[in-house]
């Protein structure tokens, strides 16, 4: 089902601007250093309505625009990358119930993420096999009325904080599924959190697992597994490359702020060097080229558009790209002013390098873009 594209309300913008400078900002800073989740700044996300923007929910007030919602993601971005990233998995295992699931999966689980009540973890990725669901090694055996699943997982966002886990399993060996797990189940084991370059706080950690379920965990078909993380992950890409545009756009904030402050023989050396200037002017171009490209991957999320997984791999490369040259752009000018922990700029140069390596490779979002390239001029 297609919604109607449109940007975020002002008004909602300017509240998230407010906030994020009077509180988020902080609240990141603080969860960067310690490497520690924080309930805090969960729980103001929640005030503050993201985890709810792409859905449609009357009570809030949200008429489910993912336009709307990639703006909101790149201002809290722009304030605190971690904080933004902190509502991507309860926003994904929420749109896949909200799109496989039984009306019990949506009573018991999908109103409570989607209103932000509950969290959500994701748990795919394993310890020897990455992201590749054909070599996944958790398994979910059929017990009857139950299903049986044992395994390790990887890289789980959330795993000790989640009240439910979204766990990728083989129910065969060709075939996938996927299960709603209730982390309060003693055989939901998480290991201590692992420590991040950037983007700790929020509890990833490897997860043992070998819980029991009912027949009523699992979460569309048997052999649906995949098409529910294809399903959902082209709209993550998008998300994650919403939060590069708020890292780029406050490392612009930061160059600027210190060109205009810094003085060569009484002149700032951004008014004095046009070295200078030049680089915040390419910054600058960057950021919004970025963006520009961040919004029509969000209007294809709006309108179902069937080429989807292609848009968001594009988008993916145009602006992991962009937060790394753009992070690394403003280090020129701050010098090793930059490389303290006195500025927010080394915390957003760690960041910027994130998501050309996390959420899928660079070069795999490479490789779904040039095969379609090859299957769209094949025919010529």
């Amino acid at each position: 089902m297609t919604v109607e594209s449109r940007p975020l309300d002002p008004d909602l913008l300017a509240i998230l601007r407010d906030v994020g400078k009077e509180r988020i900002r902080d609240l990141a800073t603080q969860v960067d250093r310690t490497q520690e989740f924080s309930r805090e700044l969960w729980e103001l996300l929640c005030e503050l309505g993201l985890p709810t923007m792409p859905f449609v929910d009357e009570e809030a007030g949200h008429d489910g625009s993912f336009r709307a919602y990639v703006e909101g993601i790149e201002e809290v971005a722009s304030h605190g990358a971690c904080a933004a990233l902190y509502s991507g998995p309860t926003v994904q295992v929420a749109t896949a119930i909200d799109r496989f699931g039984t009306p019990e999966q949506k009573e018991r689980w999908g109103q409570g993420l989607i209103s932000g009540g509950l969290l959500g973890a994701w748990s795919f990725t394993e310890p020897q096999t990455g992201s590749d669901p054909q070599q996944i090694q958790t398994w979910a055996r059929r017990d009857g009325d139950e299903w049986v699943i044992t395994g390790s997982k990887m890289f789980t966002s959330f795993a000790p904080h989640a009240d439910v886990a979204l766990v990728f399993a083989k129910t065969s060996e060709r075939r996938l599924g996927a299960f709603l797990v209730d982390t309060t189940d003693p055989g939901w084991q998480p290991g201590p959190p692992i420590k991040m370059l950037a983007f700790g706080g929020q509890g990833t950690a490897p997860v043992s697992i070998d819980v029991r379920v009912p027949a009523s965990a699992l979460l569309g078909a048997e052999d649906g597994g995949f098409d529910i993380m294809v399903g959902t992950e082209s709209e993550a890409k998008v998300r994650a490359s919403a939060i590069t545009i708020g890292i780029g756009r406050r490392a612009l904030e930061e160059a600027a702020t210190y060109a205009l402050g810094r003085e060569h023989r009484g002149e700032p050396i951004g008014q004095k060097f046009p070295t200078i200037q030049g680089i915040l002017g390419e910054m600058a171009a960057q950021v919004d080229g970025a963006r520009a490209v961040v919004h029509a991957a969000a209007e294809a999320v709006d309108r179902r558009d069937p080429n989807l997984k292609v848009i968001a791999a594009s988008t993916r490369i145009v602006c992991a790209r962009m937060a790394r040259e753009v992070t690394s752009l403003a280090m020129q000018v701050c010098g090793a002013y930059g490389f303290t922990q006195e500025m927010v700029l080394e915390r957003l140069y760690r960041e910027g390098k994130f998501y050309e390596v996390g959420q899928g490779v660079i070069e795999l979002q490479k490789m779904i873009v040039g095969k379609d390239v090859l299957k769209r001029y094949g025919g010529k």
